[in-house]
C-alpha cells in the first residue's frame, strides 16, 4: 500500500474517532435528560397516588353524607315513630258494621 493510502485511512480513522466522540457525548446529555425526565415523572406518579387517596376519602365522605341525608328525610312512616299517635286509641277498636252504609 502506498503512504497516501495510509494518510488517507488514518484521516478516517481519526475522523470516525471524532464522530466517536461527539455521539458518546450526546449520548451522556440524553442518558442525563432521560434520567432528569424519569425523576420528573416519578414525581408525578406520586402525587397521582396523593390526589387518589385523597379523592377516595372525599368520596367515602360523601357516602357518609349521601346516607346521612337518606336518614333525616326518610319518608316512610312509622306510627310507633309519630308524637301525635296514641295506640291505645286504636287498640280498642271495634269493627263496627254501623259505619259501613249499605243498600243502595
Amino acid at each position: 500500500m502506498p503512504i497516501s493510502e495510509y494518510s488517507k485511512l488514518s484521516k478516517q480513522i481519526s475522523d470516525n474517532n471524532k464522530q466517536l466522540s461527539i455521539l458518546e457525548k450526546d449520548n451522556k446529555e440524553l442518558k442525563r435528560i432521560i434520567k432528569n425526565l424519569e425523576r420528573k415523572i416519578n414525581l408525578v406518579l406520586d402525587k397521582i397516588q396523593e390526589f387518589e387517596i385523597v379523592f377516595d376519602a372525599a368520596e367515602l365522605i360523601e357516602d357518609q353524607i349521601e346516607k346521612q341525608e337518606k336518614e333525616k328525610y326518610n319518608t316512610e312512616w312509622n306510627p310507633y315513630d309519630d308524637e301525635d299517635f296514641e295506640p291505645e286509641d286504636y287498640e280498642n277498636y271495634d269493627d263496627d258494621d254501623d259505619d259501613v252504609i249499605t243498600g243502595y
